[in-house]
């Protein structure tokens, strides 16, 4: 702890101040001086292998240090700093530059909108209020090249931020752990990444003006290297307003209310209770195309009955979009206890692909540890990837032949049994993993909220389902090949977001799945509901048989959630309706 930290009063926020160092042994000393006395519980130094004496200097000043023995870059050194500061129990993090460009004393001005509860994230500003950067030595083409950059990047995003690339920077912890900053670059535009992701997840950003001085000693990058940077810069802001819109408007990460989902139509009532706000009628949207009894394999992943299904209904109130079963919820369970699914392996590169991709999003964000729970694992295939990436996996999967097949070919741990099998083990995960299993459960609502219990309260929560506001689902309407008997369930924007705080959980990343197929997979698929089509593209694909990517159509989302504090205010407001609405 650094010798100026408070006395500790249990009720204060813990600060942590992080120092991204490399090459700051002329500089830090005059650093952590100027720290104000009694600011920060604890200062950590990560130092980015260094050539001089930068880490001795640092231990010698009763500093926190943390070496990489090789260069990771400035983003590389950040995601040490946050993931730090996290794992020692920080509540406000500081970014603070140890080659005393940013005055230290401005801290306290930095964390106080944090402090009065106005901010999730500050930074401050060189250009706002009396700041001077050109009179503070800031090079013309630095000044020129910020003025342009942040100017465009306001526009893209909506904004009115008069600096948008200051290094001197305050999260609260919960801002940080909303965000995939594991994710992001290695480099300097990890900076703009953050800022970019924060507006457009609905982070509450304020700026702080603040003085700035350049010395022979503070950090600079080339022009050329500046220049990458710009480009860089912009291209992520652009690309984060196309996917989300300006502030992040068009994001589901942003919605807070409980707007109902997409009305698809005004059919008759019918009596069916909403799984999520309880009411007990609802529309019917699209009859039923399917008729006679269920076979086991339209439970399969890999079923061909597509666009065959039972009465699908809307609940008014709402939005949610469910279907009318002709199975007993036993019986469902018997089947998916019965399925045997041998194509599903079919497209085994394929579903590797995706699932690393998956990982590679987990990644990004913070987790105490290493214990990962799949519910729905059919058998194992993605919780063998994520072994192989040092995941401790465990998996729970209703088939017996999957059960079986998986323990056999994978290795994995497999249990037999539905999520209502599941025994409920506080803190028994630091990640869930659900892949197109939602859909599919009677009650998806319950398993939430069974689930928030499993997880630990600084783990994430990551699922696959079907997305009723896709391109494919709203251009192809009551012929969406995804109404099927086997899904339950269909969820837009809205309803899952609703879903998930009413469950207890934060949504914090929502994206399109990035899925390709082999041609001849995709055709097999198709061929039972489109046969000469389908057998058309077989014949095709027995001569070429590429990799398709379907992702664009916008069938799947992916989503990542946080566990929400109970006294957050987060929980959904949705209540069940009176019995007789």
């Amino acid at each position: 702890m650094h010798p100026s930290a408070p006395d500790g009063d249990a009720d204060a926020p813990r600060v942590v101040i992080t120092l991204p160092a490399y090459r700051a042994e002329g500089t830090l000393e005059q650093t952590i001086a100027d720290i104000p006395t009694g600011l920060a519980d604890e200062i950590i130094l990560v130092d980015d292998a260094s050539p001089d004496g930068t880490a001795q200097l640092a231990r010698g000043l009763g500093l926190r240090v943390i070496v990489h023995h090789e260069n990771r870059g400035y983003g590389g050194n950040q995601k040490t700093c946050y993931r730090e500061a996290l794992e020692s129990g920080a509540d406000i993090v500081v970014m603070l530059h140890p080659d005393y460009q940013y005055d230290p004393k401005a801290v306290p001005l930095l964390i106080a909108p944090i402090l009065a509860g106005d901010a999730d994230m500050t930074f401050g500003s060189r250009f706002a209020g009396l700041g001077d950067p050109r009179g503070g030595g800031m090079p013309r083409y630095r000044f020129v090249g910020n003025r342009i950059t942040t100017s465009l990047e306001n526009l893209l995003l909506g904004s009115r931020f008069t600096d948008m690339h200051s290094g001197l920077r305050a999260y609260t912890a919960r801002c940080l752990t909303s965000l995939p900053f594991g994710s992001y670059s290695d480099g300097f535009v990890f900076d703009t990444q953050l800022l970019v992701d924060a507006v457009t997840t609905g982070q509450r950003v304020v700026e702080v003006p603040i003085p700035t001085r350049y010395t022979a000693e503070s950090s600079s990058i080339s022009i050329a290297r500046s220049l990458r940077y710009v480009v860089s810069s912009l291209a992520y802001t652009a690309r984060r307003w196309v996917e989300r819109g300006r502030r992040g408007r068009r994001s589901p990460v942003r919605l807070r209310g409980t707007e109902t989902g997409r009305i698809l139509g005004a059919g008759p009532a019918m009596e069916h209770r909403c799984v999520l706000c309880g009411r007990s009628t609802m529309t019917l949207v699209f009859p039923a195309t399917a008729q006679g009894s269920v076979p086991v394999d339209e439970f399969a992943c890999t079923t061909g009955a597509l666009s065959e299904h039972d009465d699908i209904v809307q609940c008014p109130r709402c939005g949610m979009v469910s279907s009318i079963p002709t199975l007993d919820p036993e019986e469902i369970v018997d089947r998916y206890v019965e399925v045997v699914d041998e194509v599903y392996l079919d497209a085994e590169p394929a579903r590797r692909e995706l699932f690393a991709w998956i990982l590679g999003q987990i990644a990004g964000f913070t987790v105490p540890g290493r214990r990962l729970l799949e519910i729905g694992s059919n058998v194992g295939l993605f919780l063998q990837v994520a072994a192989e990436r040092g995941w401790e996996e465990h998996g729970i999967e209703p088939s017996t032949w999957a059960v079986n097949e998986g323990t056999r070919r994978f290795g994995v741990r497999l249990q037999q049994g539905s999520i209502e099998d599941l025994e409920v083990k506080r803190d028994a995960a630091d990640v869930v993993v659900m892949l197109d299993v939602l859909e599919h459960l009677n009650d998806p609502l319950s398993a939430l909220k069974r689930l928030r219990g499993v997880i630990n309260e600084e783990g994430l929560l990551v699922l696959s389902t079907v997305n009723l506001d896709g391109l494919h689902a709203r251009y192809r309407g009551r012929q969406w090949p995804w109404f099927i008997r086997s899904h339950l369930h269909y969820f837009s924007e809205r309803t899952l977001s609703a879903m998930l705080r009413a469950a207890g959980f934060r949504l914090v990343e929502w994206k399109i799945a990035p899925r390709s197929f082999p041609l001849s997979y995709i055709a097999g698929r198709a061929a039972a509901a489109y046969p000469r089509l389908g057998a058309a593209v077989l014949r095709l694909a027995g001569r070429f048989d590429p990799e398709i990517p379907v992702g664009w159509l916008g069938d799947i989302t992916f989503v990542a959630a946080r566990p929400a504090a109970v006294s957050s205010g987060e929980h959904s407001s949705l209540e069940p309706a009176p019995a007789g609405e």
